[in-house]
């Protein structure tokens, strides 16, 4: 049975859901809501999710959220004989060097960093951005994207398939050239270097990658 996949278009957390759901070749019923519209605050919706979040999955009547619960959740229910079509491949060493990937790829990149560009250049409204606080969280992506670049081992983070790391990871750098698109002042996507590129490169050869790509960046 095909598993409902409530999904935001643009959420960098869906995003990643959605990559590893293709990955791993999960039936599910795409279920698309609208910030616009409010839909993740709608009673139907809240009734599912009470914290009423993208991504959601219900799964024989289970619901869950938080994304990378989600992503561990698909990797143990749906195991693969295939290993390369694991989300956290290998012992248990390898899988907890995943884990901390994307924990990184999360606390850094995306809180410290991108997030706080759109914040600044989305939401300051009339006070502008803080460019002070936006040059430090461009420092903390350069950092954190030469940390990640040294830590690719083969094609990807975990070897010559995509895991969640690589999953997790992606959507930010879509942000970025996202925020480079619409504030080019921000000039941001100079952070990324060539290795991220080549990388970013192969995720966006996949074949599924262009199903999942937000429609309205397009």
């Amino acid at each position: 049975m095909a598993l409902d996949f409530y999904h935001g278009h643009g959420s960098p957390y869906s995003w990643r859901v959605w990559l590893a759901l293709e990955h791993k070749g999960i039936p599910y019923n795409l279920k698309v809501l609208s910030f616009a519209d409010g839909d993740t605050t709608k009673p139907d919706f809240v009734a599912i999710n009470p914290r009423h979040q993208v991504p959601t999955i219900v799964d024989e009547g289970f619901a869950l959220w938080e994304s990378t619960a989600i992503l561990e959740y698909l990797d143990e229910r749906f195991p693969a004989t295939d290993v390369s079509k694991l989300l956290f491949p290998g012992d248990f060493k390898a899988r907890a060097r995943i884990r901390r990937l994307v924990r990184e790829a999360e606390a850094y990149i995306g809180a410290e960093g991108v997030s706080v560009f759109v914040e600044e250049y989305f939401y300051s409204e009339e006070a502008g951005p803080n460019l002070k606080r936006a040059e430090a969280a461009r420092e903390v992506i350069k950092r954190e994207l030469a940390m990640f670049a040294g830590e690719m081992q083969g094609a990807y983070l975990a070897g010559d398939s995509p895991s969640a790391a690589d999953f997790v990871l992606y959507p930010w750098i879509g942000y970025i050239r996202r925020i480079t698109l619409r504030k080019p002042d921000t000039k941001l996507a100079e952070v990324l270097t060539e290795p991220i590129i080549a990388w970013a490169s192969q995720i966006e050869a996949l074949p599924y990658y262009a199903k999942t790509f937000p429609p309205h960046w397009k």
